[in-house]
């Protein structure tokens, strides 16, 4: 007698034999029934493409790691072994890739576009600060690549086109398979840019606008679905996800602009692969969406090391496998000199680069005495550096600035502009408003709502008491010594921005423009000079902010 499975428990050992192939991560595949596709991913460089401590691992003895030039000759060795086993090989970025080292930023981006061309990489996605010098810089860089930047929801305004520096898809062909890889950047990032820097330029939604292209890669024969995409991995998988269910029991279908890549895998089927960026956290395992299978992988930032996944298709239906990796069970590496080895080609263009871009770098500017350290919450004694030194070169009254904005901390013993220059990387600048004190007073209000975790401040003493219902959480607050006067008018630096609003300063966007001075003053060169004027530096907290539960 001949036994037969009902065809939904057919379909559900199917999808539990699928799921456990791809999540066993198996190490071999017969190559003439699967095709290897050995795939190498990046996200949010930064400019991290020159040799660097690793200060991050061990702040009083940093190893040191290869960055770019490491990179190259590990990509160049993969290669090599697929030419010689038949195997395919991947190379992609998923955006963010100058701002925010002096070699990226001060060569506009074309010192990292020199690398990434030499790398090879195949495509690579636009991220928010890749805007930060404005769209036609970004132009520029789209002309001086070897590979296309993809940004399949960025169009203009005034035409309804997609940009010409941005590509939607490509199709990649290899031994037959069809692999479509797309791209699309956060629609965030009018938020996370000014105005002109950005102007005419639409962040279309990114579900739409992948549910639009993706029957296009198809009809071109698409078989494997890639997205490259700068938009997010949340920093707790399981909780975004139990915090996605919540959205949809809401509502949500993520049409919407600003979703992560765990929404996108979730409303979109269909999709095989997603590389991700926009947040510096990398994941020794893909997260896999429960319902699609998606796999999303994401790697850390600024450079310092490289993912790595195999990936195996089988021929015949031209369907992901499984995949596997290469490195202690994780995906992704860091790219220590003690491990890897440099191209010494690479090296000299890079410090060539490097040069340029850093001239008088070096200097001995001062000395700190000690150690000034980042907080996540509170008081710091970077924070209390970088906002005094933004209150006393423009003789404000009183100086705000976020948590976001100070990206480094300063060890203690020689100062240098390169030292500073990572504290204060984004090249912001100080704006000045003269407003009242209850406008003050109202903007420290709204920092506090809910969980927000508050401001960095000078010039002024600051009580919360979160106990207190959102608006009227302020307990204390002094200006020189002084209770403030709510009618007064003070003068308030901030960076340029917050001054447009971002980072929960939206209520600044409503001072008139007679009542705000636009210094063009860089926080970082405030910096530089207080720190020439006041060597040495002492680290220190003085109890400017506080806050009672």
């Amino acid at each position: 007698m001949k036994y037969r499975f009902p065809i939904i428990v057919l379909f559900l050992v199917i999808i539990a034999l699928q799921s456990f192939l791809i999540g066993a991560n198996p190490a071999e595949f017969p190559d003439d029934e699967f095709l290897k596709v050995v795939t190498i991913f990046t996200n949010d460089i930064h400019g991290g493409i020159a040799r660097t401590e690793a200060g991050f691992i061990n702040p009083d003895f940093p190893p040191i790691l290869g960055n770019g030039a490491a990179a190259v000759y590990y990509i160049n060795g993969v290669r090599e072994e697929a030419k010689e086993n038949g195997w395919g090989v991947l190379l992609f970025d998923a955006g963010d890739i100058f701002q925010g080292t002096p070699v990226g930023t001060l060569s506009k981006g074309e010192a990292i576009i020199d690398f990434m061309n030499i790398a090879g990489y195949d495509a690579v996605c636009i991220g928010n600060h890749d805007f930060d010098l404005g769209w036609q810089n970004l132009k520029k860089l789209s002309e001086q690549a070897n590979f296309p930047l993809l940004g399949a929801n960025i169009y203009y305004y005034s035409t309804g086109k997609i940009v010409e520096f941005a590509t939607p898809y490509i199709i990649k062909e290899i031994q037959g398979i069809k692999i479509g890889i797309i791209g699309v950047c956060t629609t965030v990032t009018p938020s996370l840019s000014f105005p002109e820097h950005i102007k005419d330029i639409d962040f279309k939604a990114e579900v739409p606008t992948i549910r639009y292209w993706l029957p296009k890669m198809r009809a071109e024969g698409a078989q494997i679905i890639i997205m490259v995409n700068h938009t997010w991995l949340p920093y707790d998988p399981e909780k975004g996800y139990l915090e996605m269910l919540g959205k949809i029991k809401n509502g949500d279908d993520f049409t919407g602009r600003g979703v992560n890549s765990q929404e996108i895998a979730h409303a979109i089927p269909g999709i095989d692969i997603i590389f991700s960026g926009h947040i510096h956290k990398g994941f020794n395992d893909p997260w896999e969406e429960p319902d699609n299978h998606t796999l999303i992988f994401q790697n850390y930032a600024n450079g310092t090391n490289l993912g790595h996944v195999n990936f195996f298709i089988h021929r015949k239906t031209g369907t992901l496998a499984g995949y596997n990796y290469v490195c202690d069970g994780s995906a992704i590496f860091t790219l220590f000199e003690d491990d890897f080895f440099s191209d010494t080609t690479t090296a000299r263009v890079i410090e060539n680069w490097v040069k340029k871009a850093e001239v008088g770098f070096d200097e001995i500017i001062g000395i700190a005495k000690g150690n000034f350290m980042r907080s996540n919450e509170g008081e710091s004694a970077i924070g209390n550096l970088v906002t005094d030194a933004t209150r006393i070169r423009v003789n404000a009254d009183i100086a705000f600035t976020n948590y976001g904005g100070i990206r480094a901390d300063l060890s203690a013993g020689h100062i240098m502009p390169r030292n500073l220059f990572t504290v204060m990387p984004f090249g912001n600048r100080i704006v000045v408003f003269n407003v009242t004190g209850k406008f003050i007073k109202s903007l420290i209000e709204d920092k506090v709502k809910g969980n927000s975790r508050g401001m960095l401040v000078s010039g002024c003493k600051i009580v919360i008491d979160r106990s207190r219902p959102d608006g009227n959480r302020v307990k204390e607050f002094f200006v020189n010594g002084e209770s403030i006067d709510e009618e007064k008018i003070y003068r308030l630096a901030v960076s340029d921005y917050l001054a447009e609003g971002n980072s929960g300063y939206g209520r600044l966007t409503e001072v008139p423009i007679k009542k705000i001075n636009y210094t063009g003053i860089l926080i970082r060169q405030a910096l530089i000079d207080y720190v020439k004027r006041n060597s040495p530096i002492i680290p220190h907290v003085d109890g400017r902010w506080q806050e009672k539960d």
